[in-house]
């Protein structure tokens, strides 16, 4: 009976474990495909959030390439995708790229680089204009061609007739690795970029459930599991419990107290063997 209720314990604790083979795969560990969705307009930005909302975009996306989408952004009004880019985590808005059915061989341009051609070096900043304080991120010596391009941006016209345009790039400097704008109009070598010319047939119907679908798998299926389980050790346990109490209850005995009366005594489990050699 011990070795009964010792299995049981075994297989509770077993089931419990986070590595217990008998337990099933939740779902969001199951591996999945990642989805591509190419870039269809000249004005695709790459958002820091899912707002539209000229403070949260990063940057323009290099028309004709992809990004890495992995699921809604839960935005109020349904418009964003969560996205990759290069080693960029973002947002994009569903109605600038379109989801397809395939994997690109190159999906990002980002094999670009360009350099800074001041004599004094180039201030990389955390927004496109130099009208806002604090921004600088670190100076940028003259001629460093170790500068990636991730795409470009709108900002302040720093140089008179040099134009509004700056990059926001990846600046490597020894260990550290940086990320910011450099104004274009001081930046050169920065080749054409060619189109994507990758097909791949496109994928129309929607490939991740409403953000209220997301949120019932996330919130409330995890709960209704955990409501299962405390339910099933209760169950379990309960039987166990009452084996042992019976198994350690006193045992009721009538006895003469020479009156002619009888007196009921409880023997506790150490007393049996004393009862037995009184009977031999």
């Amino acid at each position: 009976l011990f070795a009964y209720l010792g299995v049981i314990i075994f297989v509770c604790i077993s089931y419990f474990s986070p590595n217990c083979p008998l337990r099933p795969i939740p779902e969001e560990t199951c591996d999945t495909s990642p989805y591509y969705a190419r870039v269809i307009d000249d004005n695709s930005y790459f958002y820091s959030a899912p707002l539209d909302d000229n403070s949260a975009k990063l940057f323009v996306l290099p028309k004709t390439y992809f990004v890495q989408v992995v699921g809604n952004a839960g935005d109020d009004n349904n418009l964003f995708f969560v996205a990759y880019y290069m080693e960029k985590n973002g947002y994009v808005k569903k109605s600038d790229v379109q989801v397809v059915d395939g994997v690109p061989l190159v999906p990002y341009a980002s094999s670009f680089s360009f350099r800074v051609f001041v004599p004094s070096g180039l201030d990389l900043r955390s927004t496109p204009s130099t009208a806002v304080p604090f921004n600088i991120i670190i100076n940028v010596p003259y001629l460093e061609t170790n500068l990636v391009y991730f795409g470009s941006m709108n900002g302040e016209e720093m140089i008179a007739q040099k134009g509004t345009e700056w990059y926001y790039c990846k600046y490597i400097s020894g260990a550290n690795t940086y990320y910011g704008y450099l104004y274009a109009g001081l930046c050169d070598l920065l080749p054409q970029i060619p189109q994507n010319t990758e097909f791949f047939q496109p994928i129309d119907d929607e490939i991740f459930a409403s953000p209220n679908l997301d949120k019932l798998t996330t919130a409330q299926t995890p709960k209704l599991a955990q409501e299962i389980q405390i339910l099933l050790v209760i169950a379990i346990c309960i039987p166990c419990v009452f084996v042992i109490w019976l198994l350690f209850k006193p045992t009721k005995l009538m006895l003469d107290d020479g009156q002619g009366k009888k007196k009921i005594k409880k023997l506790k489990r150490s007393e049996y063997y004393e009862l037995d050699e009184q009977n031999d």
